[in-house]
Protein backbone atom coordinates (compact mmCIF):
# COMPACT_ATOMS: atom_id res chain seq x y z
CA UNK A 1 0.00 0.00 0.00
CA UNK A 2 1.55 3.36 -0.99
CA UNK A 3 2.23 5.98 1.65
CA UNK A 4 -0.07 9.00 1.55
CA UNK A 5 1.41 12.13 0.02
CA UNK A 6 1.89 15.18 2.22
CA UNK A 7 -0.90 17.71 2.06
CA UNK A 8 -0.51 20.39 -0.57
CA UNK A 9 1.73 23.19 0.61
CA UNK A 10 3.26 21.14 3.44
CA UNK A 11 6.85 19.92 3.21
CA UNK A 12 7.47 16.17 3.20
CA UNK A 13 8.68 14.81 6.53
CA UNK A 14 12.45 14.30 6.53
CA UNK A 15 13.60 10.80 7.47
CA UNK A 16 15.37 10.31 10.78
CA UNK A 17 19.13 10.04 10.30
CA UNK A 18 21.65 7.90 12.14
CA UNK A 19 25.39 8.64 12.30
CA UNK A 20 27.45 5.60 11.32
CA UNK A 21 31.20 4.98 11.32
CA UNK A 22 32.68 3.25 8.29
CA UNK A 23 34.64 -0.02 8.57
CA UNK A 24 35.48 0.03 4.85
CA UNK A 25 36.01 2.75 2.24
CA UNK A 26 32.66 3.84 0.77
CA UNK A 27 31.26 6.38 -1.70
CA UNK A 28 28.47 8.42 -0.06
CA UNK A 29 26.59 11.14 -1.95
CA UNK A 30 29.28 11.07 -4.62
CA UNK A 31 32.14 11.59 -2.15
CA UNK A 32 34.83 9.03 -1.36
CA UNK A 33 34.89 8.28 2.38
CA UNK A 34 37.68 6.53 4.30
CA UNK A 35 37.66 3.91 7.06
CA UNK A 36 36.73 5.67 10.31
CA UNK A 37 34.77 8.48 8.63
CA UNK A 38 31.25 9.13 9.93
CA UNK A 39 28.25 9.63 7.64
CA UNK A 40 24.55 10.29 8.30
CA UNK A 41 22.16 7.74 6.77
CA UNK A 42 18.54 6.62 7.01
CA UNK A 43 17.60 3.40 8.83
CA UNK A 44 17.21 1.58 5.48
CA UNK A 45 20.65 2.73 4.35
CA UNK A 46 22.13 1.69 7.72
CA UNK A 47 20.69 -1.82 7.34
CA UNK A 48 22.11 -2.12 3.80
CA UNK A 49 25.56 -0.91 4.93
CA UNK A 50 25.54 -3.47 7.78
CA UNK A 51 24.64 -6.31 5.39
CA UNK A 52 27.53 -5.29 3.13
CA UNK A 53 29.97 -5.09 6.07
CA UNK A 54 30.65 -1.39 5.46
CA UNK A 55 29.63 -0.53 9.04
CA UNK A 56 29.53 -2.50 12.28
CA UNK A 57 26.51 -3.41 14.38
CA UNK A 58 26.96 -0.75 17.10
CA UNK A 59 26.11 2.74 15.85
CA UNK A 60 25.02 6.02 17.48
CA UNK A 61 21.67 7.72 17.06
CA UNK A 62 22.12 10.80 14.89
CA UNK A 63 20.07 13.83 14.06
Amino acid sequence: MPKPSPAAGQPAEEPKLVSVKLNKPHTHNGQEKKVGDTIDVTADQEAWLKRKGVIGAEQEEGK
